[in-house]
């Protein structure tokens, strides 16, 4: 798979992944949401840059207007062509200011994320649990995770 840091997902990912289907999906037609890209034990996610965050599972590009890496709406990159390749995304300045040297950061939470949402999963007595994997994205990639 190519090796791009910022992306768009394709038409193709979202004829696949509707909005009906899987409503948790960060989805905009109009002004599609920037991804960060990363790979974690071989799997490829796609992180949205997102605004109106209320949660603390994001790394924050600009707290104080609630913008940054929205680690609970990631996705799994399972095609190449997912991967919309003919659009560059181009941040704002101050996004990618906050980025910057980020990459094993961003990383670094995600793998976190990853294991709260199997932990969550595994109790699902808890509220807090239901709420996180109700409004998750990864419920939706759980063989991709190793969770039955």
């Amino acid at each position: 798979m190519a090796k791009k840091r910022f992306v768009f997902l394709s038409n193709e990912f979202y004829s696949i992944y509707t909005a009906t289907e899987y409503p948790e999906m960060e989805q905009k037609h109009n002004r599609p949401y920037i991804q960060v890209c990363v790979e974690i034990d071989g799997v490829q996610y796609a992180i949205p840059l997102r605004s109106g965050i209320n949660h603390p599972h994001v790394l924050w590009t600009d707290k104080a207007n609630h913008c940054g890496v929205d680690f609970s709406k990631a996705v799994v990159i399972k095609k190449e062509s997912y991967i919309d390749m003919n659009i560059e995304p181009h941040l704002r300045q101050k996004e990618f200011d906050a980025l910057r040297g980020k990459d094993y950061k961003i990383k670094c939470k995600m793998q976190k994320y990853i294991k709260k949402y199997k932990e969550a999963k595994r109790d699902l007595s808890k509220p807090v649990n239901q709420r996180l994997v109700q409004y998750s994205t990864l419920q939706y990639f759980e063989e991709d995770l190793d969770i039955d």
